[in-house]
């Protein structure tokens, strides 16, 4: 037992010379290499600890993908679901929805890595449209990972499906810091009637079914209902307008058209229901008058989803009134097809949309030398990697 005891220490005192020999092998190297060739030292020091980040910094990899004073909305490919990504021009941030469809491989990593790209550590807002799963999925794991300030949901039963209850529970004891350190509940608003949210230079104009006209949305409710309480809304800077749906249809459509509150003439239109048959009717594309349109869904999925129908009343539809902008819809983006779809309005009004894995729809109008100068850390993460390592 002794010798045993003697030979291991024996062993351990070899081990600790050959390293700290190791040690100062490379540490005289390093110094005679920094003497010779400073400048290639520092070259190979930055390569080296490029990939170590402080903890205490964003993990967005040294870029800047959004240009100060330009908004920015990502329409994630999350398969048979909705998940918005919205930074305003002021800096604010807000995710729209966050799921994908009941059965589906995990999309949260999609969600995850964008806001981590963005250097995203808490948001101002989460915006839920309706209490879908396809649309609330996700909801508890950000609000786990991400302080959120204000909240804003629609009015329906809180035990529409076990999902919900959790995702309400969750929402109600959600918390944020203050400038004063403290931790406080975040603000919760229900999405009813008329509401404006809005920063430095944008407003988000949206639009439900007023107090004595909202339905009763409990478990029981049709599909039909459930999806009619999503706001639609009117996303405005510098003279651009996206318009947002949720899973909007023909119900709260025609309800709003009668109300008077859809005539506008917009730019960007993220089309309604995952392209559904009873959604986005002519009458409703008539009234918002947009150039480009955002289709959200998963491929080869359960419900025929874009379907012939609203596909084919975006090719057939026309201006009703000239308006000296493309007559139509110029380009249909398809997250099946295009991955994540990106819209960035510039603060002259300049338009932008970048596709993850396709480039033929990819287009500038009216953009600066600014944001031509830095194309590529305009990239969604695939394109740019591509960018660099063709470079």
């Amino acid at each position: 037992m002794a010798r045993r005891r003697k030979i291991k220490k024996n062993t351990a005192v070899k081990i600790l010379i050959a390293v700290v020999a190791v040690i100062l092998i490379v540490a005289i190297a390093l110094g005679i290499f920094y003497a010779v060739a400073p400048e290639k030292f520092n070259e190979l020091k930055d390569k080296l600890f490029s990939s170590i980040s402080d903890p205490n910094e964003p993990s967005s990899p040294g870029v800047q993908p959004t240009l100060e004073g330009t908004l920015e909305m990502t329409v994630l490919n999350v398969g048979q679901g909705d998940c918005i990504f919205l930074q305003f021009p002021d800096g604010q941030t807000m995710v729209m929805d966050a799921g994908s469809e009941f059965g589906s491989s995990n999309t949260y990593d999609k969600l995850a890595d964008h806001l981590d790209m963005r250097g995203i550590q808490a948001l101002d807002y989460m915006f839920i449209t309706h209490s879908d799963y396809d649309h609330i999925r996700y909801v508890q794991d950000i609000l786990e990972e991400y302080e959120v300030k204000a909240i804003y949901i629609p009015r329906v039963a809180e035990d529409m499906s076990a999902t919900w209850t959790k995702t309400i529970a969750a929402i109600k004891e959600e918390t944020w810091t203050n400038s004063n350190g403290e931790q406080v509940l975040s603000e919760i608003f229900y999405t009813v009637g008329d509401f404006t949210i809005e920063g430095e230079d944008w407003t988000m104009s949206c639009h439900s079914y007023l107090e004595e006209d909202y339905p009763n949305v409990k478990e029981s409710s049709s599909a039909e209902v459930k999806n009619s309480v999503s706001p639609i809304c009117f996303l405005e800077y510098a003279d651009r307008t996206i318009v947002l749906t949720g899973d909007s249809n023909e119900r709260n459509e025609e309800y709003l058209l009668e109300r008077g509150v859809l005539n506008v003439d917009a730019d960007v239109l993220k089309v309604g229901h995952h392209g559904s048959r009873t959604s986005t009717i002519s009458e409703f594309l008539n009234a918002v008058d947009c150039e480009y349109a955002v289709i959200s869904y998963g491929e080869d999925n359960d419900y025929g989803h874009p379907t012939p129908e609203l596909m084919e009343r975006l090719e057939e539809y026309t201006d009703v009134k000239p308006d000296g902008d493309y007559n139509g819809y110029k380009y249909v983006y398809e997250t099946a097809k295009d991955g994540n779809v990106s819209v960035y309005v510039d603060g002259n009004g300049a338009l932008r949309i970048d596709c993850e894995l396709t480039d033929d729809k990819d287009f500038t109008l009216n953009w600066g030398e600014a944001a031509a100068s830095a194309d590529i850390e305009w990239l969604l993460p695939a394109r740019r990697q591509e960018v660099l390592l063709a470079a």
